[in-house]
């Protein structure tokens, strides 16, 4: 079975990557557990068991996740309304990462000058090093 930690994941199909559009991301997060106890919408929950406050945490900011979580346990917030917040945090959350990600797939000569850079700095180090090995082993002749 499932326990509280474990509702959301790759296993299940409903892992949320940093790859996923804003439609992946909301189709998710709305299919997403909540606290199985919780019936109705103004029933107090548990947050501590539920995958969507647990991503809160993830990507919202502290002060929020400490409403949220008062929120949850007296009642008076829906679940709805918090995954249409935590999609709305997640998006926002994600934005620069998949500007970043667009950006070195539609300038992939920007990458490789990355990876020559970092393939010859990695070279020099290795020199330098050997060098010490060397001379540390006596063998520099």
């Amino acid at each position: 079975g499932l326990d509280g930690n474990d509702k959301m994941g790759k296993s299940l199909g409903n892992a949320i990557y940093l790859v996923d559009d804003n439609e992946t991301i909301q189709k998710k997060v709305m299919n997403a557990i909540t606290d199985p106890n919780k019936i109705k919408k103004d029933d107090p929950a548990n947050p501590d068991i539920c995958m969507v406050y647990y991503y809160h945490k993830l990507v919202n900011k502290e002060e929020n996740n400490q409403v949220i979580c008062e929120e949850c346990k007296k009642g008076t917030r829906g679940c709805v309304q918090c995954k249409r917040e935590l999609i709305e945090a997640m998006n926002e959350f994600l934005k620069p990462i998949q500007e970043k990600r667009k950006f070195y797939e539609d300038h992939p000569e920007e990458v490789q000058r990355i990876l020559d850079k970092g393939t010859n700095d990695a070279k020099e180090k290795a020199i330098e090093t050997m060098s010490k090995v060397r001379k540390a082993m006596k063998i520099d002749y």
